[in-house]
């Protein structure tokens, strides 16, 4: 046994007792951790003003919102909800509330929200301010902290934000889809290409403003020309599951195969019956389901 963990078999274990010392050393005590407390969270504020302070042309207020303008979208923070959290920190969740987010410059118009909270393993033990300083932060440089592993929800709102499109987001949003699907990003077409099985390749682009989810083209191999073969993944079957572009190109990376061999729920019946006008395997898997189940 090392002298440390000998010196800490030998620490006094703590007796409470009702006698007036041991009450006033126990008031003291938590005194003076509240005390700590007020200077911590001083400190912290005045580190938050130092970050509101140097950035008054990216940092700004209306009547009701911080509103941070960060490089790839702007971010609605409304003041009540920071406040209320700062004034009574046992009232309602924890953590901090998700964020609304629009287009880079603007606040009206196309938008979603993203919550992603500063990367502190004792977030819990930091002042408030703290945790508002390095949330500011993270916002005012999105462009970098989106490449982090942890900031996922980051990627996910750009890309509801922007689609496929060339915008202040398409260097990431490359990368991320690039490194996480084989796919290739072709942002000046609003259009992502993958490779599938069989020799087919795919394309998917958000390109219609009419269109509500994701058009949908192959080739086959040695086939120079795309062909349509589905207007609208919103009217998938489970749409619900195949509601982004990342899950779509996981799904088409695996066919026709998952469509011709797999069992039906690991893919979706609508893309099934639209690929089989195309492909006589998909329509014979049909042609057997249909025999099967009106044979049990």
């Amino acid at each position: 046994m090392d002298e440390e963990s000998h010196g800490l078999d030998e620490e006094e274990v703590e007796h409470p007792s009702p006698s007036t010392e041991y009450q006033t050393k126990k008031l003291e005590q938590f005194q003076g951790r509240i005390d700590a407390s007020f200077t911590a969270m001083q400190t912290s504020f005045d580190y938050l003003m130092k970050t509101i302070n140097k950035n008054p042309d990216k940092i700004i207020f209306d009547a009701e919102n911080i509103i941070i303008l960060g490089n790839l979208a702007t971010y609605t923070i409304p003041l009540e909800s920071v406040l209320s959290k700062l004034k009574n920190p046992f009232a309602g969740g924890s953590g901090l509330n998700a964020t609304k987010t629009t287009r880079k410059g603007e606040l009206k118009g196309r938008e979603t929200s993203v919550c992603i909270q500063p990367d502190y393993k004792n977030v819990t033990d930091l002042p408030g301010c703290d945790v508002l300083d390095s949330y500011f932060l993270m916002l005012l440089n999105d462009d970098k902290f989106i490449h982090q592993p942890a900031h996922g929800p980051l990627r996910r709102a750009m890309l509801q934000l922007y689609g496929l499109s060339v915008s202040p987001a398409s260097a990431a949003m490359k990368t991320w889809i690039e490194s996480t699907t084989a796919a290739e990003l072709k942002a000046e077409e609003s259009a992502a290409e993958i490779k599938g099985t069989d020799g087919w390749r795919w394309r998917v682009s958000d390109s219609n403003p009419l269109v509500h989810g994701l058009t949908i083209w192959f080739k086959k191999k040695n086939q120079r020309k795309w062909t349509k073969v589905v207007e609208d993944s919103s009217l998938f079957e489970y749409s619900y599951h195949y509601d982004d572009v990342m899950s779509i190109l996981e799904l088409l990376s695996d066919s026709p195969r998952v469509l011709i061999h797999d069992e039906p729920y690991a893919s979706d019946e609508y893309f099934m019956q639209a690929v089989a006008k195309h492909h006589a395997p998909v329509a014979q898997r049909i042609e057997n389901d249909r025999a099967q189940q009106a044979a049990s």
